[in-house]
């Protein structure tokens, strides 16, 4: 595998910008050419693009595997400091909730100003949707509401091909996956808790509705949560400060559980801040040559470094991995890609809104991270979920409003582009607000919705649905961006991205745009677990 390193001795060329004083290592700027470690076995070295939960799920089992891995992630690591205070917080924003961004927030219309740094979250402008990726050792897991429900056969059906197989996630799959994040549903003690009014007082709305509660995991350490309540860790989960990262430690983000365990199996390095920026095929021999800057804190590009393996694993998330193949399609670096990468981009569904003024008491502050999904399947057109998020506002502000994830189905989809005169891809979805299917269907639920818990018992002025896209909700952005390298499509069934050998797709790119009305981060974990079960298989 190649790897970083800072003094090679042969085989290289060199280039030195020099600078006085203390700002000479920032300006130093090195391009490498290092070869594949002479104890790496032929065929049995790998890259992996990316430190989410695809990514994450391939460097574990390539470890695991014997393969001698390097995994890019453009991101900084983010250790629990003993302090709490490794992220922003959502009632204080700063530079480390943004990736080199002069704004930060959880979505662009409430963003506040503040110094570029490489923060968690980057926000994706494309033409009708705004999309949100985690950045870091960890990916979307370090930013991502800690929901790990399995979609119902029926609602998964509906948007996978038949070659899915949900019989076999379901029975080998779905369940590795939460053995490995390590999910568990909430306990009792916890949602007996007084910051926890808000998922009882819930579950009395979804029974004025006429719903069916169903329960589901969450990726959180529930032990440092009953710490947070004694006072012994920092509040974070107990008052739903999720969004920039949790700081007491209790997400149990993949940096601590699979990316972890891949570092341990001793064959897997993992190099932050290392941006990918080109992927071509290797000339001599199967396999790729890929060319990563490395940047400093300021987002200076203080080295380059380029390293070769015989297997390419591309998961550095929805957008990015499609913008990397795209871009290297209309570049001529990998010309024989499928021209149906970047089509199949979807949202997920998604549809967020917000229940003003709630008749019910939903506590001084809301207990994270969330609680209980209803289905509806009695509406003429589609069926559709909602599902309770905690919203993390501060005391008394958490009796003001909640905060609701709809989720429909749709066939809409947008691409990702290359656009000439930039030399960049770009996303594009063109459904505007009001007249695409999310904002129909989702409202005329959230309408209904209001309908039958509030307005049809005298308080029609508690509960009303908020969800204009200038403040941000509606379908204006999305967290589970998913397609562009669609399965059956631009990739085989097993992941494999047509056109080239030895080249995979591990990430939400491989989904067809949704997963089947909920959050889709389990979903994502169980393919890849299956991918790489089939690519070792063969291998």
């Amino acid at each position: 595998m190649n790897l970083d390193i800072p003094d090679p001795v042969v085989s290289r060329r060199t280039v030195l910008r020099s600078a006085a004083g203390a700002g000479a290592l920032a300006a130093l700027a090195v391009t490498a050419s290092t070869a594949a470690p002479a104890t790496a076995a032929p065929g049995r070295t790998a890259i992996v693009i990316g430190t989410g939960f695809g990514g994450s799920v391939a460097a574990l089992r390539l470890g695991e595997a014997g393969f001698t891995t390097t995994v890019f992630e453009r991101g900084r690591r983010w250790p629990i400091r003993p302090d709490g205070n490794t992220f922003a917080t959502f009632s204080s924003p700063d530079k480390r909730a943004a990736w080199f961004d002069n704004r930060a927030g959880a979505n662009s219309a409430t963003a506040i100003p503040v110094e570029p740094y490489p923060g968690v979250l980057d926000h994706v402008e494309g033409n009708g949707i705004e999309a949100v990726y985690g950045a870091g050792v960890g990916g979307g897991s370090l930013v991502f509401g800690s929901f790990t429900p399995v979609p119902r056969r029926q609602d998964f059906e509906h948007i996978f091909p038949a070659a899915a197989n949900y019989s076999e996630l379901l029975s080998t799959y779905y369940p590795r996956a939460k053995r490995t994040l390590g999910v568990s549903p909430m306990p009792a003690d916890i949602l007996k808790h007084p910051n926890y009014v808000g998922p009882r007082s819930w579950l009395e709305v979804i029974a004025r509705y006429g719903a069916t509660p169903h329960f589901f995991d969450f990726a959180i350490d529930w032990d440092i949560v009953r710490a947070e309540m004694a006072g012994r860790k920092r509040p974070s989960v107990i008052i739903g400060e999720l969004s920039y990262g949790v700081n007491s430690g209790a997400k149990k983000s993949t940096d601590r559980t699979y990316l972890a365990a891949a570092e341990r199996t001793g064959n897997v390095t993992i190099k932050p801040m290392h941006e990918v920026f080109d992927i071509r095929p290797r000339p001599r021999s199967a396999g790729f040559v890929v060319t990563a800057r490395v940047r400093d804190e300021q987002g200076r590009t203080i080295r380059t470094v380029t390293a070769e393996a015989d297997h390419l694993f591309m998961a550095a998330g929805s957008f990015h991995t499609t913008r990397m193949l795209v871009e290297a399609r209309a570049k001529g670096t990998l010309p024989q890609l499928s021209p149906r990468i970047g089509n199949g981009f979807g949202t997920n569904g998604d549809f967020l809104t917000i229940r003003t003024n709630p008749s019910d008491d939903f506590g001084l502050v809301q207990g994270g991270p969330g609680y209980a999904r209803i289905y509806e399947d009695r509406l003429s057109e589609t069926p559709m979920s909602m599902v309770y998020q905690a919203t993390p506002l501060p005391a008394p502000l958490g009796k003001a409003g909640t905060t609701h994830l709809v989720q429909t189905h749709t066939d809409e989809r947008g691409t990702v582009d290359f656009d000439h005169s930039t030399r960049t891809a770009k996303l594009n979805y063109p459904y505007p607000e009001g007249s695409n299917d999310v904002d129909r269907q989702a409202a005329a639920f959230v309408g209904k919705f209001h309908q039958r818990t509030e307005a049809r018992y005298g308080r029609p002025a508690n509960g009303v649905p908020i969800y204009t896209r200038a403040v941000g909700f509606g379908s204006a952005g999305t967290y589970h961006g998913l397609g562009g390298v669609v399965m059956g499509e631009a990739a085989s069934m097993d992941g494999a991205v047509r056109g080239y050998d030895n080249l995979y797709v591990v990430d939400g790119s491989f989904v067809p745009g949704a997963v089947g009305l909920v959050n889709p981060a389990l979903t994502i974990t169980a393919l890849a677990e299956r991918t790489m079960d089939r690519f070792l298989g063969n291998h």
